[in-house]
Protein backbone atom coordinates (compact mmCIF):
# COMPACT_ATOMS: atom_id res chain seq x y z
CA UNK A 1 0.00 0.00 0.00
CA UNK A 2 1.25 3.36 -0.72
CA UNK A 3 -0.26 7.29 -0.65
CA UNK A 4 0.08 7.18 -4.30
CA UNK A 5 -2.22 4.30 -4.85
CA UNK A 6 -4.78 5.36 -1.82
CA UNK A 7 -5.44 8.67 -3.59
CA UNK A 8 -5.56 6.59 -6.77
CA UNK A 9 -8.45 4.62 -5.66
CA UNK A 10 -10.41 7.58 -4.77
CA UNK A 11 -9.44 9.70 -7.49
CA UNK A 12 -10.63 7.12 -9.91
CA UNK A 13 -13.90 5.94 -8.09
CA UNK A 14 -15.17 9.32 -8.43
CA UNK A 15 -13.63 10.41 -12.37
CA UNK A 16 -15.41 6.70 -12.86
CA UNK A 17 -18.64 7.54 -11.88
CA UNK A 18 -18.80 10.72 -12.95
CA UNK A 19 -17.69 10.68 -16.43
CA UNK A 20 -19.62 7.18 -17.00
CA UNK A 21 -22.74 9.63 -16.33
CA UNK A 22 -21.73 12.86 -18.13
CA UNK A 23 -18.68 12.76 -19.89
CA UNK A 24 -18.66 16.57 -20.31
CA UNK A 25 -17.69 16.93 -16.87
CA UNK A 26 -14.34 17.91 -16.50
CA UNK A 27 -12.19 16.00 -13.77
CA UNK A 28 -8.90 18.14 -12.12
CA UNK A 29 -7.01 16.79 -9.14
CA UNK A 30 -5.15 19.10 -6.73
CA UNK A 31 -1.75 17.14 -7.53
CA UNK A 32 -1.52 18.53 -10.89
CA UNK A 33 -1.16 22.27 -12.39
CA UNK A 34 -4.61 23.59 -14.42
CA UNK A 35 -5.84 26.05 -15.68
CA UNK A 36 -9.93 26.56 -14.66
CA UNK A 37 -12.03 25.61 -17.65
CA UNK A 38 -14.19 28.08 -19.16
CA UNK A 39 -17.35 29.52 -17.64
CA UNK A 40 -19.77 27.27 -20.05
CA UNK A 41 -18.20 23.79 -18.53
CA UNK A 42 -18.96 22.01 -15.67
CA UNK A 43 -15.70 20.59 -13.43
CA UNK A 44 -14.87 19.03 -10.73
CA UNK A 45 -11.53 19.82 -8.25
CA UNK A 46 -10.81 16.27 -6.11
CA UNK A 47 -8.40 16.72 -3.10
CA UNK A 48 -7.05 13.74 -0.83
CA UNK A 49 -6.11 14.92 2.00
CA UNK A 50 -4.16 12.69 4.60
CA UNK A 51 -3.95 12.83 8.59
CA UNK A 52 -2.38 9.97 9.37
CA UNK A 53 0.12 7.05 7.98
CA UNK A 54 0.57 4.63 10.46
CA UNK A 55 -1.48 2.70 12.92
CA UNK A 56 0.41 1.84 16.21
CA UNK A 57 -0.36 -1.44 17.13
CA UNK A 58 1.18 -3.54 19.87
CA UNK A 59 4.90 -3.49 18.53
CA UNK A 60 5.70 -2.58 14.76
CA UNK A 61 3.21 -0.10 13.68
CA UNK A 62 1.31 -1.02 10.59
CA UNK A 63 0.11 1.23 7.39
CA UNK A 64 -3.03 2.84 7.90
CA UNK A 65 -4.13 5.93 5.92
CA UNK A 66 -6.65 7.78 7.04
CA UNK A 67 -7.85 11.79 5.61
CA UNK A 68 -10.31 13.48 3.99
CA UNK A 69 -11.42 13.74 0.35
CA UNK A 70 -12.90 17.50 -0.37
CA UNK A 71 -14.37 17.73 -4.30
CA UNK A 72 -15.36 21.28 -5.18
CA UNK A 73 -18.21 20.93 -8.10
CA UNK A 74 -18.29 23.88 -10.05
CA UNK A 75 -21.32 24.42 -12.44
CA UNK A 76 -22.39 27.58 -14.29
CA UNK A 77 -24.49 30.00 -12.72
CA UNK A 78 -27.53 31.25 -13.26
CA UNK A 79 -28.90 27.57 -14.58
CA UNK A 80 -30.75 26.57 -11.63
CA UNK A 81 -29.61 24.33 -8.67
CA UNK A 82 -30.40 21.10 -10.68
CA UNK A 83 -27.03 20.51 -12.39
CA UNK A 84 -25.12 20.86 -8.96
CA UNK A 85 -27.36 18.27 -7.43
CA UNK A 86 -27.35 16.11 -10.17
CA UNK A 87 -23.45 16.31 -10.30
CA UNK A 88 -23.36 16.15 -6.43
CA UNK A 89 -25.05 13.15 -6.40
CA UNK A 90 -22.69 11.30 -8.86
CA UNK A 91 -19.66 12.54 -6.54
CA UNK A 92 -21.50 11.00 -3.17
CA UNK A 93 -22.33 7.54 -5.48
CA UNK A 94 -18.28 7.86 -6.60
CA UNK A 95 -17.14 7.92 -2.73
CA UNK A 96 -19.07 5.52 -1.68
CA UNK A 97 -18.82 3.10 -4.42
CA UNK A 98 -15.52 2.04 -2.40
CA UNK A 99 -17.30 0.69 0.62
CA UNK A 100 -19.78 -1.35 -1.78
CA UNK A 101 -19.30 -5.05 -1.37
CA UNK A 102 -18.54 -5.93 -4.84
CA UNK A 103 -16.10 -2.89 -5.02
CA UNK A 104 -12.55 -4.58 -7.11
CA UNK A 105 -9.78 -3.06 -4.80
CA UNK A 106 -7.24 -3.21 -7.75
CA UNK A 107 -5.15 -0.51 -5.67
CA UNK A 108 -4.35 -2.79 -2.43
CA UNK A 109 -5.04 -0.33 -0.29
CA UNK A 110 -8.81 -1.03 0.98
CA UNK A 111 -10.41 1.76 0.67
CA UNK A 112 -13.26 2.95 2.77
CA UNK A 113 -15.17 6.53 3.06
CA UNK A 114 -17.11 7.25 6.02
CA UNK A 115 -19.95 10.25 6.61
CA UNK A 116 -20.06 12.49 3.72
CA UNK A 117 -20.88 16.46 4.46
CA UNK A 118 -22.53 18.35 1.56
CA UNK A 119 -23.06 19.26 -1.01
CA UNK A 120 -22.41 22.98 0.49
CA UNK A 121 -23.15 25.90 -1.57
CA UNK A 122 -20.91 29.02 -1.88
CA UNK A 123 -22.12 31.16 -4.81
CA UNK A 124 -19.25 34.58 -5.26
CA UNK A 125 -21.25 36.90 -7.26
CA UNK A 126 -17.49 37.82 -8.85
CA UNK A 127 -16.97 34.66 -9.71
CA UNK A 128 -18.76 32.71 -13.06
CA UNK A 129 -19.14 29.60 -11.53
CA UNK A 130 -21.79 27.87 -8.39
CA UNK A 131 -19.31 26.27 -6.10
CA UNK A 132 -20.87 22.94 -4.19
CA UNK A 133 -18.25 21.29 -1.87
CA UNK A 134 -18.24 17.79 -0.69
CA UNK A 135 -15.90 15.77 1.26
CA UNK A 136 -15.48 13.07 4.25
CA UNK A 137 -13.51 10.96 6.18
CA UNK A 138 -11.45 8.18 4.36
CA UNK A 139 -9.17 5.63 5.53
CA UNK A 140 -7.08 2.68 4.03
CA UNK A 141 -4.82 -0.25 5.15
CA UNK A 142 -2.53 -2.70 3.79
Amino acid sequence: MTLVNTRAAFEKAVTDTVLDANPKVKMVYDNVPYIAPGKSITYIVVSVNFGQATMQNQGASSDYYSGFVQCNIYVPKNKGTAALANTSELVINGLTSVNASDYVDTYSCKPKVRDIVGPGGVDDEDESHYLGVISCQFSANA
